[in-house]
């Protein structure tokens, strides 16, 4: 079983129109459905904006179906000019810069002390071709150049609202997290809000083709039939 962790309706709606065997089913409230993606079982659901969000759609289906994996795709913004709009990335890993007790503990922004760390991992797992970049996450859409700063200190290039949440879900459940994002909009341009209402719709449009071909690598690379 494929768990698939998706925030908003528009950015699924491509690739729900690819699958097999699609059934609604009701998951704590929210959208979300079982189907087949070549042959293999997966529950898809459509989590909301945000971090509590995703991390509560997140341990719904780790609680319910046991996946083997956990896949997060979805739009994202990009920070410096080392990504692209319209592009797709396979994340390495992620953390939240919301995230911060630097004025209490004098730890690293995003730094969270139950783990020791201020990133989660992501599973690389045959994604070899894909190219790589690291995200981060906040439950805030903004392009205030004191975050822009700090994303970047940290060695992001990414940013969204959901993935740093959905790291510590499949940390906190060992289970693993293949994490695909498309970018909407780049900081340095036009604003944040005109790129990713302008390039929304052609990210969620190339998704099925991207995220199908990372399943099925990703089952191959881990034999997962």
């Amino acid at each position: 079983m494929i768990g698939i962790v998706v925030a908003l309706e528009k950015e699924t709606k491509a690739l729900l129109e690819k699958v097999d065997d699609l059934k609604p089913i009701n998951l704590a409230d929210k959208k979300a459905y079982t189907c087949k993606i070549k042959n293999r079982s997966a529950v898809i659901i459509i989590s909301g904006i945000g971090k509590v969000n995703a991390a509560l759609a997140t341990q719904f289906i780790i609680d319910k179906f046991s996946p083997d994996f956990i896949l997060n795709f979805g739009t994202c913004g990009g920070m410096n000019n080392s990504v692209e709009i319209l592009k797709y990335y396979a994340v390495e890993k992620c953390c939240q810069f919301d995230f911060d007790l630097r004025e209490i503990d004098g730890v690293p922004l995003g730094y969270i002390q139950d783990y020791n760390s201020v990133f989660f991992p992501t599973c690389l797992d045959g994604l070899e071709n894909f190219e790589k970049s690291v995200l981060a996450s906040a439950d805030r859409f903004t392009n205030d150049k004191k975050d822009i700063d700090s994303i970047n200190e940290m060695g992001c290039s990414l940013r969204d609202m959901e993935g740093g949440a959905i790291g510590q879900v499949c940390l906190s459940n060992s289970v693993p997290l293949v994490m695909i994002k498309g970018i909407t909009d780049v900081t340095g341009s036009k604003t944040a809000q005109e790129q990713f209402f302008e390039n929304l719709k052609r990210v969620g449009e190339g998704f099925p083709d991207v995220v199908i071909d990372a399943i099925e690598k990703v089952c191959n690379a881990r034999g997962i039939l």
